[in-house]
């Protein structure tokens, strides 16, 4: 093994580094670091001259990190300005792509899909998805998470995975996802992404084709959002993220106020003991809006004898999904079917639907993250339990913002009858009989798995084919009444 010191563009021009490609040369590998930093010092150099001489005579091209991000000739360069990342990843121009003669990837990289490296692991599926809507980039994304790899044959097949983890696939193409997208309002909406998910094991796709070994993709779009329609007699829903933070002239908090009339709400606060969430709301909402807070966890007795009547409307929140008792709510499942307005806010959000994730926060230590980041898509890594059901669908919140993907694939996956929604910091979800909308300052995500083949790698990850991802922006329908 040899070290080539390759850091500026003299050194990709010194004949003496050079030298290292010579014929004898089965492989390189290409270490991390930033990528447009990396093709700033490669691009059209006699380095890049000979690397793509020796990939052309049969060696093996690998890389790590920026190392992968670089085999990728239209290359995501990272996010366009410090305002941007993955909180806001679906943001018009969020995601920086380097696809023409001054800015690109490797000359001899793959040209038939956008390669994105630590993918689930640092929340990359939204700058994938908006690099994917650019014109005349590829259309096809391939995202490979941390300790895991991928290999590309000819240019086109995906193949002999290897590692702990997953990776997944982005088809944008197929059925012209990315040729109808658009950004009302500065964010992306798209619509029929087909989703596929790969594991270590017998399973290889084809960029060219873009058909996965395990299934053929399906002949047509046929989609079927009916699970987001009220029960009868039932009150309107508000399915929300981050309302707290949020100043109240801020259209996610618009349809509860509305709905409240002028009235008073009752805020019942899902937090732990120590969690200053309550004196938060209290010192938010000020003599602005009349509302009474409550604190199940602290009393669920006398939250269980405490008279909703007075309320016009019910708003509940908290942080921690993992602490609630679902059983401890059911009342609330009662008023609202009656006609009671009802909004539910962060991780209340979650347990709107049939399942839910039973987990905190993310963490934010590096290997609780991982597990519970990269761990959720790994058989058995997700604790799932049963919500309030007030919808036939499942939930997660906050899911750019504190990189819950791996929650939404995890529910999809463990109950794949049901449609998976994931709810981002500034979005609401707002659902009446005029049908369900998405209003606020963030997009909303559905994962479509009812049509989907399912099956799991040798390290227990989930392998997916043909699911189906849509990115729905503000003041879009995902169900028309």
């Amino acid at each position: 093994m040899r070290l080539s010191p390759v850091f500026t563009r003299a050194d990709a021009e010194n004949p003496a580094n050079l030298a290292f490609f010579d014929a004898a040369l089965d492989g390189v590998f290409v270490l991390g670091g930033d990528q447009s930093i990396a093709m700033q010092v490669l691009m059209d150099t006699p380095l890049e001259t000979a690397l793509a001489a020796a990939y052309a005579r049969g060696a093996v091209i690998a890389g790590t990190s920026a190392g992968l991000a670089v085999q990728s000739r239209a290359m995501i360069a990272g996010y366009a300005g410090d305002e941007n990342g993955p909180a806001n990843a679906l943001n018009e121009g969020a995601a920086l792509l380097w696809n023409d003669s001054t800015r690109r990837g490797l000359s001899f990289g793959v040209t038939r899909a956008i390669l994105e490296q630590h993918f689930w692991e640092r929340a990359r599926a939204g700058r994938l998805l908006n690099a994917l809507a650019q014109p005349g980039a590829p259309h096809v994304g391939l995202g490979v998470d941390g300790y895991t790899a991928v290999q590309v044959r000819g240019g086109t097949r995906l193949e002999g995975m290897f590692g702990l983890y997953t990776a997944a696939v982005f088809d944008a193409e197929t059925f012209g996802a990315a040729e109808k997208a658009a950004y009302p309002g500065g964010l992306l909406d798209m619509r029929n992404v087909l989703f596929h998910m790969l594991a270590p094991g017998d399973f290889s796709y084809d960029l060219e084709t873009r058909r996965f070994s395990l299934a053929a993709p399906p002949e047509r779009a046929e989609r079927d959002f009916s699970a987001l329609a009220l029960p009868d007699g039932a009150g309107p829903l508000l399915l929300a993220c981050g309302l707290p933070t949020l100043p109240l002239d801020h259209p996610a908090w618009a349809p509860l106020l509305e709905w409240a009339g002028g009235g008073k709400i009752l805020v019942i606060v899902l937090a732990p003991p120590d969690d200053d969430l309550g004196d938060r709301l209290r010192d938010h909402l000020g003599e602005t809006v009349s509302a009474d807070l409550i604190f199940p966890l602290a009393d669920p007795e006398a939250f269980t004898n405490f008279d909703l009547n007075p309320y016009a409307a019910l708003l509940i929140t908290g942080a921690d999904a993992s602490l609630i008792e679902v059983s401890t709510l059911a009342r609330i499942n009662e008023a609202w079917r009656a006609g009671r307005p009802l909004a539910l806010d962060d991780s209340a959000a979650a347990i709107a639907g049939v399942f839910y994730a039973a987990h905190p926060p993310t963490p934010g230590d590096a290997a609780e993250r991982e597990a519970a980041v990269q761990g959720s898509l790994i058989t058995g890594g997700t604790t799932v339990r049963p919500g309030l059901a007030l919808l036939e669908a499942t939930f997660t919140p906050r899911l750019m913002a504190d990189n819950r993907w791996g929650r939404l694939v995890a529910l999809a996956y463990a109950h794949p009858d049901r449609l998976a929604f994931g709810l981002n910091d500034g979005a609401a979800l707002e659902i009446t009989a005029a049908g369900a909308r998405v209003t606020g300052t963030n997009g909303l995500i559905a994962l479509d798995l009812r049509g989907a083949a399912l099956a799991a790698g040798t390290n227990g990850g989930f392998v997916i084919a043909n699911g189906w991802l849509d990115v729905f922006a503000p003041g879009t329908f995902v169900r028309d009444a």
